[in-house]
């Protein structure tokens, strides 16, 4: 039963992350079906990449640790679980904003990156960015699976438990 529901609040969280970012693209699409003659900046694809990073999915990640340090992510307060240090007791932001970069950020950014090789038509550095991806997750859904400590976890020195 752990297992599902550390499952679940790893989706939720996911989710968390993801609206922010929906609703700037919707903002955008609607921008554009609007304008369609409007000229948007021109921004070489280079500063998109790294503005996203710095300025989307690091704020995010940062915020949802925060949460994490303050009792619970929105998916583990939703499911009755919580973040735990080695000796038991809640973990200190930089404990959580570690896992949560290892966890949530990595993994986002991969992606991010990887689609971004590939509209650039640069499909080995697309599919290898996309494979670190798809492991960094791989590896994540493994360790739930088996109710283990997920790489985020060991880095950070923590655990997740029932609250």
């Amino acid at each position: 039963m752990l297992t599902a529901r550390r499952a679940l609040a790893t989706a939720i969280d996911y989710t968390a992350m993801a609206v922010p970012l929906g609703v700037l693209a919707a903002i955008a699409l609607v921008r554009q079906r609007r304008r369609p003659d409007s000229a948007l900046p021109d921004v070489s694809p280079t500063k998109v990449r790294v503005l996203v990073a710095v300025g989307l999915t690091m704020p995010l990640s940062a915020a949802l640790a925060a949460t994490e340090a303050a009792g619970g992510s929105p998916g583990k307060r939703a499911l009755g679980l919580t973040v735990r240090d080695q000796s038991g007791t809640q973990p200190t932001y930089p404990q959580t904003l570690i896992r949560t970069f290892a966890k949530t950020a990595v993994p986002w950014e991969l992606g991010h990156q990887a689609v971004w090789e590939f509209r650039a038509d640069n499909t080995r550095r697309g599919a290898v960015l996309a494979a670190g991806a798809y492991l960094a997750l791989g590896l994540q859904a493994a360790a739930i699976l088996r109710n283990r400590r997920t790489y985020a976890d060991q880095l950070a020195g923590t655990r997740v438990e029932q609250a």
